[in-house]
């Protein structure tokens, strides 16, 4: 039994961070979280308007006015994501928003997460060719952190599921 965690982004860069989390879990529930920066203990400034209006289609207001603390989304995460043995993401910029999430909080997930594509390889003998294929085939990412989980969760049903 696994959970997908996906995230969007301020921006692609090292001084990005997580502004949005999603996830999918085996029971087909599907949450997303909007995430308050300047509730951050570091300095999360960098906002990219490119990636705004060409992906995610977030404001940095609306996340300032809506968005929740960010102890309050990693307490979230633990909570319901520390019962699974394995929590998968679909890239490496998911590690490390992962990773900014939590030292803002100073806070450890309860959880490993580990990309799909590594596990996929190691567990299954799949490629990352072969999983984005299954991810293509259910059409377009919306880049909303919830959706995009469902999304990868069921892409990788359809390549570890008997026919």
């Amino acid at each position: 039994m696994w959970a997908i965690l996906d995230f969007e982004a301020s921006g692609l860069s090292e001084h990005s961070y997580p502004i949005e989390v999603g996830y999918s879990l085996p029971d087909g529930t599907n949450n997303s979280m909007l995430i308050n920066p300047l509730s951050a203990s570091d300095n999360w400034s960098h906002w990219d308007k490119d990636v705004q209006h060409n992906i995610h289609k977030i404001s940095r207001s609306m996340i300032e006015e809506t968005g929740m603390q960010v102890m309050d989304v990693c307490q979230h995460l633990n909570m319901t994501l520390g019962q699974y043995d394995l929590v998968l993401c679909d890239s490496e910029w998911d590690l490390f928003w992962l990773g900014r999430l939590y030292h803002a909080a100073h806070m450890r997930p309860s959880f490993v997460l580990t990309e799909v594509s590594h596990w996929l390889k190691h567990q299954k003998g799949l490629g990352q060719v072969q999983f984005k294929l299954a991810l293509d085939n259910l059409g377009a990412m919306r880049h909303q952190a919830g959706y995009d989980a469902k999304q990868i969760r069921l892409a990788i049903d359809t390549l570890v599921k008997p026919s």
